[in-house]
């Protein structure tokens, strides 16, 4: 059975099991009253409201694409970031040796996969240049990055922060001020890179062992300092979107919006970075994640209040009210 709300006689359709972003949006919903309803063209809020433009969604979502977003809009919130396939490999390496002395650390991750699968770190550009001459290897399209080596830390131990972020094509693009510290459970190394565990800090390297602990943003009062920098990484990447793909947000036929969580490193100078962006971010499904508590539920309420609820009720875009989110255009 497919899940559903109802405000008033307003009605939700969601199939079930599709995702956690709609897992939970369906749960919340429940919990808020809404009522289900097995048919689509009754339902006032439904999947098509979360189908954001396809191609809009793929450039933040595959590290290639964002990379090219990011180098021609905004190059200064993302390391040094090279594109890199079968094709051109040796012509990137070449371009890094002319620039650069081999005393640099490289991070190779495949565009079109997340939580830190096959993900390599290189010393050496002759270590890279061996693992493109390896018949073993993950082809296909990666990205070559320049790895921080000295990345602010928690008590020694190097974390990333995830922000969450609505773009719509009817409203321009919100960003929630609250997320969590992704702090990976072994103690940084900066020279040894045999085990990735205390490089990435991606919540499962190898299932089902957690390689993170994650802890909301409002434990940690330095967070205030960072998130101007936070919030202006953000607002240049989603300005950079919409002069690349304008008419992902206009409202043709149907209001829709997408969920994203974006990843950032800050460095030892305090200056953040942005790793990458998640279309529809893996959400925790269980009532028992400790971030449901400290984080979820005021996520959840905030996005149905401002985004599920005006859709649903058809209310002007004028006068509907963002709870807890920033406007990011």
């Amino acid at each position: 059975m497919s899940i559903n709300v109802c405000v008033g006689s307003k009605r939700f359709f969601l199939p079930p099991l599709q995702s956690p972003t709609i897992d939970n949006l369906a749960k919340y919903l429940q919990k808020q009253g809404w009522r289900s309803t097995r048919f689509k063209w009754r339902a006032s809020f439904g999947e098509r409201n979360l189908q954001f433009d396809l191609l809009a969604a793929e450039c933040l979502e595959f590290k290639n694409l964002l990379a090219k977003l990011v180098a021609r809009y905004c190059p200064q919130v993302l390391p040094e970031t090279f594109c890199i396939n079968d094709q051109n490999w040796s012509l990137v390496l070449s371009q890094i040796a002319d620039k650069y002395h081999d005393d640099l650390v490289w991070i190779l991750k495949p565009a079109l996969l997340n939580n830190g699968q096959h993900i390599k770190i290189f010393q050496r550009l002759n270590q890279l240049e061996q693992h493109y001459l390896s018949s073993k290897r993950m082809g296909g399209e990666h990205v070559l990055q320049r790895y921080l080596v000295s990345p602010h830390l928690l008590r020694g131990h190097k974390y990333s922060i995830r922000l969450f972020v609505v773009i719509t094509n009817y409203a321009g693009a919100y960003l929630y001020p609250h997320g969590y510290f992704n702090v990976a459970l072994q103690s940084y190394q900066p020279h040894d890179f045999s085990e990735l565990g205390p490089h990435l800090t991606n919540e499962h390297l190898s299932e089902p062992t957690a390689n993170v602990v994650q802890i909301p943003t409002t434990q940690f009062d330095f967070y205030e300092q960072f998130y101007p920098q936070l919030k202006a990484t953000v607002t240049a990447v989603v300005k950079g979107l919409k002069i690349h793909y304008p008419t992902a947000f206009i409202c043709q036929r149907q209001r829709a919006f997408a969920i994203f969580g974006f990843d950032f490193m800050v460095d030892a100078d305090k200056r953040v970075w942005l790793l990458e962006a998640n279309h529809g971010p893996w959400f925790p499904i269980h009532d028992e994640h400790p971030l449901q508590k400290h984080l979820y539920r005021a996520f959840w309420q905030a996005l149905i209040n401002s985004f599920v609820v005006p859709i649903a009720m058809r209310q002007p875009v004028e006068y509907i009210r963002y709870h807890s989110f920033e406007s990011l255009l």
